[in-house]
């Protein structure tokens, strides 16, 4: 298995909104990440882990690929230097068959698909399952931009 840095090295987001604990593996297009729904997370609230909050752990998942993708590059996305923003751009399609609770273990794969890519602009397809003891909780489809510009 191998080592992946720190999520907060790969993706922007911290608490109490980041939803990802660490990289289980990143394949080509394929990214599976865990969270451990915590009390303290933004999304958890009345006892569940929310609707908005599967999407966002999804759409962060998903930007964890995007950092693989052009770690090989001479492309520089993320830190000094460089204002990013990554936002969910569209919704396909989403299917929640039930709310995770707290201290469930979400594991996230997600599918992305580069489809546009400038200087300054991406924009991908995404396709994500998330599982609960190998049950599945959330399914989507969506499209994901990210934004750059030197500072």
């Amino acid at each position: 298995m191998e080592n992946y840095p720190d999520i907060q090295d790969l993706i922007p987001h911290r608490k109490p909104i980041l939803c990802i604990d660490k990289v289980l593996l990143v394949d080509g297009l394929i990214a599976e990440t865990q969270y451990t729904i915590e009390e303290s997370c933004l999304f958890f609230t009345d006892g569940f882990f929310s609707e908005l909050g599967l999407l966002e752990n999804a759409a962060q998942s998903s930007f964890v690929f995007l950092k693989f993708f052009f770690k090989n590059s001479n492309e520089n996305l993320w830190g000094e230097g460089k204002d990013s923003v990554g936002f969910i751009s569209n919704i396909t399609w989403m299917e929640i068959k039930f709310q995770p609770e707290l201290g469930d273990e979400l594991h996230t794969t997600t599918s992305t698909e580069l489809v546009y890519d400038t200087e300054n602009l991406k924009i991908c397809n995404v396709k994500a399952e998330t599982k609960v003891n190998e049950k599945l909780a959330f399914s989507a489809e969506m499209k994901l931009i990210l934004q750059t510009r030197d500072l």
